[in-house]
């Protein structure tokens, strides 16, 4: 049976649950994703805890906020004028929307809340500020 190491492809399969045990995504669900550990295309905090993992051995995985998406940053709600937006783009609560700050990067941000005249949008990923638990499987060390 192999183990997975810095620098090994492996394939492994999870799902995440919140403190209040709550899953993200839909329930009963596993997302399975395939990465070299180093590469830096997970969290740090899940790369880390993966490394020692034996083919078919299951682990839970629990991952502070400061270690995950980072802290929720208030900051980061804006109130912006309806008329800011396309008027051919359709906003609703939970949509997910491009806007373009003042250096002129474009930023995801997330539809919170919206009346006649403004939107509040989020500009926090939607796991900032929560603890996560994954269940992970490490299904493949090729």
């Amino acid at each position: 049976m192999k183990t997975a190491e810095w620098g090994s492809y492996i394939k492994i399969q999870f799902t995440i649950a919140l403190d209040d045990g709550s899953v993200v995504g839909i329930p009963g669900e596993k997302t399975q994703i395939n990465f070299k550990i180093g590469d830096g295309k997970i969290l740090p905090a899940l790369e880390e805890n993966v490394v020692g993992m034996k083919e078919t051995e299951i682990k839970k995985i629990k991952i502070s906020a400061e270690n995950g998406y980072g802290a929720y940053n208030k900051d980061l709600v804006l109130r912006v004028e309806r008329k800011s937006f396309p008027h051919d783009l359709t906003l609703a609560i939970g949509k997910t929307v491009q806007y373009q700050n003042r250096d002129g990067e474009r930023v995801n941000f997330i539809v919170n809340a919206l009346d006649e005249k403004t939107v509040t949008i989020d500009g926090n990923h939607p796991l900032a500020g929560l603890t996560l638990t994954y269940e992970v499987e490490l299904l493949e060390v090729p």
